[in-house]
């Protein structure tokens, strides 16, 4: 027997029971096969269920008082970059203030702070931890280079309104919480200006090389002082361009075409441009580094 339609108000997203009970929906119909229970009290479509930001929104309904979405859950939230097997983790982290019990509930992972460590902010509706406090919380989960590149995209992002010293106030604060020393390893290779995980590893490969750290996000001018591009790295002593490539480069056809104007105009200002790809990082690393080390009269 096909289940009856649900009330127009609570079609195509989640909602809680409560809002069913509002709606006339009885409790059977909620029991039908076509929607599904990611947590107690919580339903939404068994065949178009969220995904990211909205399937954590989801579970707004059951948040109590003192309790805000964290760690890698709250990164999401602040639409930050996190490694594959994160971005894939559907559960929820939930942070309950002291005295409170961390929450314990199917598809939540639940946590607890002191009150004076526990920085909130609203993001799209929900109570979340701070970006600083967020990155700090991650300490406990993610390696060093995920930090790194968390950390850049924190003091990167106009979202957050988060600069490295915010970053080291709240790493302080947590004083030798889990993770710290990696956290005060990574907060020493945090920078401003990364516009992307895979630029946070060219610099780190670069870096670990022994060659000179390069300027993020350069802009360059023409002869007359005409704006000609930014760039994702430079060494401007040398007139050297880096340049990481992802997929959009190569499959947006206006952004192609974008770049090789770009690059065409920076050669005949006198710049050297190189352009590293995924395989420079890994299968292609040494040649790549050596390449660089002569353009910058270094050895790697």
């Amino acid at each position: 027997m096909r289940s009856r339609p649900l009330p127009p108000a609570l079609r195509g997203r989640p909602f809680d029971v409560g809002a069913a009970d509002r709606a006339g929906v009885s409790r059977e119909r909620l029991r039908r096969h076509d929607l599904e229970r990611p947590t107690r009290s919580i339903r939404w479509s068994s065949t178009a269920p969220p995904q990211g930001i909205a399937r954590i929104r989801a579970f707004r309904p059951v948040l109590l008082p003192g309790q805000f979405v964290s760690h890698t859950s709250a990164a999401r939230l602040w639409e930050l970059p996190l490694p594959r097997e994160h971005q894939d983790d559907d559960r929820v982290h939930v942070t309950s203030v002291r005295p409170a019990a961390p929450m314990r509930r199917m598809n939540v992972v639940g946590h607890r702070a002191d009150p004076e460590r526990a920085e909130v902010r609203q993001r799209w509706g929900m109570p979340a931890s701070t970006p600083a406090s967020m990155w700090v919380e991650c300490g406990a989960l993610l390696e060093l280079d995920d930090l790194v590149v968390l950390g850049d995209a924190v003091v990167t992002s106009s979202a957050c309104r988060t600069g490295v010293e915010e970053l080291r106030r709240v790493l302080a604060l947590h004083g030798s919480c889990r993770g710290a020393r990696r956290l005060r390893a990574a907060l020493d290779l945090v920078r401003v200006g990364a516009g992307s995980p895979q630029e946070t590893r060219c610099r780190l490969v670069i870096v670990r090389a022994g060659l000179p750290e390069p300027q993020l996000q350069v802009d360059v001018h023409d002869e007359h002082g005409f704006f000609v591009g930014r760039v994702d790295m430079a060494w401007p002593e040398h007139r050297v361009v880096l340049e990481y490539e992802g997929d959009h480069h190569r499959t947006g056809p206006d952004q192609w075409a974008a770049d090789i104007r770009r690059y065409r105009e920076l050669e005949r200002l006198g710049w050297t441009v190189l352009r590293w790809t995924r395989t420079d990082l890994t299968v292609h690393r040494s040649a790549a580094l050596a390449h660089l080390a002569a353009l910058l009269g270094r050895s790697a």
